[in-house]
């Protein structure tokens, strides 16, 4: 037995979104797992987000360990209703659990990605 097998049945990462403001940008901070059960919760952070008409409004996924369909899904509805308010949507990934999925769903094409908060808060164009 030992730590091997507790190391592989131990529960998973804890999921939780915060929304944090910075002058006319929020930033949501999301941690843990984004899977379909837990997506919806990300969502409803996100969507009240966009009720508060942010300049720019910031997910920042790089503490996120995995990123399923459900939450892609997530961020392509976000992006939509974000910018229906005129607000610009911006992603921060930078591990390979969040960001090859973006990557092989064509979604960095859809909105900025960066690869950290500095980036996405100055918003260099061509980034």
């Amino acid at each position: 037995m030992g730590t091997m097998e507790s190391d592989i049945n131990e529960p998973r990462a804890p999921f939780s979104a915060v929304a944090e403001w910075s002058d006319r940008t929020l930033f949501v901070t999301a941690t843990g797992e984004v899977e379909l059960v837990n997506a919806p919760q990300l969502e409803s952070v996100l969507n009240q987000a966009v009720e508060d008409r942010p300049d720019v409004l910031v997910l920042d996924i790089t503490a996120v360990s995995f990123l399923s369909s459900a939450g892609l899904a997530v961020l392509v509805r976000t992006h939509r209703d974000a910018g229906a308010r005129g607000t610009r949507f911006r992603v921060v990934a930078n591990n390979p659990a969040t960001l090859r999925p973006i990557q092989l769903m064509g979604l960095d094409q859809e909105f900025e990605v960066y690869s950290d908060r500095e980036g996405a808060l100055q918003g260099a164009p061509g980034s």
